[in-house]
């Protein structure tokens, strides 16, 4: 049973990843380890979980989800085939969902773009990751958990393409409010190949082309943080 649950999960991260390529699975793998807690729900209880996905373009994740029953709305300036999940063609910088609204909000690389004249935005910002991670913060239910995943270590794109996080950029930029940090994960490239990223420390990801990996849970109103 154990073997058949680990094959599903396995094929769920296979499924959810349009680009394969580098860290790309590490990523889907850290997201799904927590959603797949949400497959042991009947499938009329999933529909009243409510999931966003921000900056889905990419990927099918929000499709797959959908697909297993649950309420999932996706936000990006860049329309793709998002099968049963609802669809906001906004840029979240300036885009409001009520507050308090959704029970998990993912950002698979995507909050180190936002601001930055990258992807066609018409919306630039210098403090976009901080505006996107406190519009995250305040969507959330109390107790709402969000997995996010940024670049880590040494740059690799112009600065105009991404924003690339140290641990004081991290703490500064992303843990901006007053979250619960479940889990920081650390994944870097493989010397042995390029194309493969490893898990590691954060001590080792500041000098490799590496990941950092983010589970935080929601626990105080914004009003008083």
């Amino acid at each position: 049973m154990l073997k058949d649950r680990v094959q599903k999960i396995e094929e769920l991260i296979d499924i959810s990843m349009l680009n394969r390529g580098y860290e790309r699975y590490v990523e889907y793998a850290f997201v799904w380890k927590y959603l797949s807690m949400l497959l042991v729900l009947p499938k009329k209880l999933r529909s009243k979980i409510k999931i966003l996905d921000v900056g889905g373009a990419e990927s099918r994740l929000s499709k797959t989800l959908a697909g297993l029953g649950f309420d999932v709305t996706v936000i990006d300036i860049h329309e793709d085939d998002y099968g049963k999940a609802r669809f906001v063609k906004e840029n979240i910088l300036t885009y409001e969902f009520p507050e308090g609204y959704f029970d998990v909000i993912i950002a698979i690389s995507t909050i180190e773009h936002v601001g930055l004249p990258c992807y066609k935005q018409a919306i630039l910002s210098h403090d976009g990751d901080i505006i996107a991670m406190t519009k995250i913060y305040r969507w959330l239910k109390l107790g709402g958990i969000a997995l996010v995943t940024l670049p880590y270590g040494k740059p690799h794109h112009p600065p105009e393409f991404e924003r690339v996080y140290n641990l004081q950029s991290l703490q500064e930029r992303i843990l901006c409010c007053r979250w619960e940090i479940i889990e920081v994960r650390f994944a870097r490239q493989s010397d042995d190949d390029p194309h493969v990223f490893i898990d590691c420390s954060e001590e080792e990801a500041r000098n490799y082309d590496a990941v950092v990996l983010l589970a935080l849970r929601k626990y105080w109103k914004m009003g008083y943080v």
